[in-house]
């Protein structure tokens, strides 16, 4: 899952002293006595922080994508802040007059990555957990938008977008024949994935749901399990590619590594359907689909000189593929 991907961009370093001066209006009466770079995001920065004379730890995180990513963020974790477990957001500057980059200060939350607990041999660590996630994703699913898009100001929809097979192959195709994703793949598996998407992609026009809050990220990375009796959810992160969708997009996104049959993924679903979340009976292919658009866009950002990211992301091309040949 990832392991070892490289980065687009190197993470923003900062020494300790300037952690401290840039931290300093939220924390007017304190200092920063350690900082620690956390490796694990692949977009933004993130420091462990710890004060002298509070006990808690903080995040200080550093927004790649610009102030309106930061305001996005801010404004989910006060939406879902009740419902959701989703770290609060304590302090931001957005101002850029310290560091070009908009910043937070957000609550530190502590727990395992789904990442690490799934590699667990213990049936009943795995089947909690995909519980918990199960749960959890259907009530993020349950806002619900009148129209698909990306996120404005408060929220709002500022951009439409048209989850159907044209907007599908049109991506596709941009990926495929204008962008680099074919020179990335090689010819045979470009054509193999041109030849699915235009078999499959008029499934996206059926039955189509009304858009959801999409996490769109929603992955092992992302999500934190306290490693209790009921491995329950601690904390859902990393909101900066959040928009309204289809859920299908966040469930072949998490299922992206799994079988069909796994042990996680037959008792997440059974646990996304038992908290109203709901399906179509086709839900395994058309979750592929959607996730064809989120493996070509991360080609689109990627280079020969990340081979490990590359050579996963044509091995999940080809599998999906393969997993459902055109005939």
């Amino acid at each position: 899952m990832k392991e070892h991907w490289e980065r687009t961009q190197p993470p923003f370093t900062l020494t300790l002293a300037q952690i401290d001066e840039l931290v300093r209006p939220a924390f007017p009466d304190s200092w920063v006595r350690s900082a620690q770079l956390i490796g694990d995001g692949l977009s933004n920065t993130n420091y462990f922080i710890q004060l002298n004379d509070l006990p808690a730890p903080y995040l200080l995180r550093l927004y790649r994508g610009g102030k309106d990513i930061a305001e996005k963020e801010h404004a989910l974790a006060h939406l879902l802040g009740k419902r959701i477990p989703i770290p609060s957001i304590y302090f931001t500057d957005w101002s850029c007059t310290q560091i070009d980059q908009p910043w937070a200060i957000v609550e530190w939350k502590d727990g395992s990555l789904l990442r690490d607990i799934r590699k667990s041999k213990d049936p009943e660590v795995i089947t909690a957990a995909a519980a918990s996630v199960g749960k959890t994703l259907a009530h993020i699913h349950s806002y619900r938008f009148q129209v698909a898009g990306f996120f404005g100001k408060d929220l709002q929809i500022k951009e439409p977008i048209a989850m159907d097979p044209h907007f599908f192959l049109a991506f596709v195709e941009d990926s495929l024949f204008a962008k680099q994703t074919a020179i990335l793949l090689g010819e045979p598996l470009a054509h193999a994935l041109w030849t699915f998407c235009q078999h499959y992609a008029p499934l996206l026009g059926q039955h189509q749901d009304s858009p959801v809050l999409v996490h769109s990220d929603f992955n092992g990375l992302n999500i934190l399990l306290e490693e209790n009796q009921t491995c329950s959810v601690s904390a859902v992160l990393d909101w900066e590619f959040a928009f309204a969708g289809s859920r299908l997009i966040d469930i072949g996104n998490l299922l992206r590594y799994e079988e069909h049959d796994s042990l996680f993924a037959t008792y997440f679903i059974h646990s996304y359907l038992q908290a109203r979340g709901t399906l179509p009976e086709d839900w395994q292919l058309r979750s592929r689909l959607e996730d064809v658009i989120a493996l070509c866009d991360l080609l689109n950002h990627s280079t020969m000189k990340m081979p490990n990211r590359v050579n996963d992301l044509k091995r999940l091309i080809n599998r999906t593929v393969q997993s459902y040949p055109v005939r």
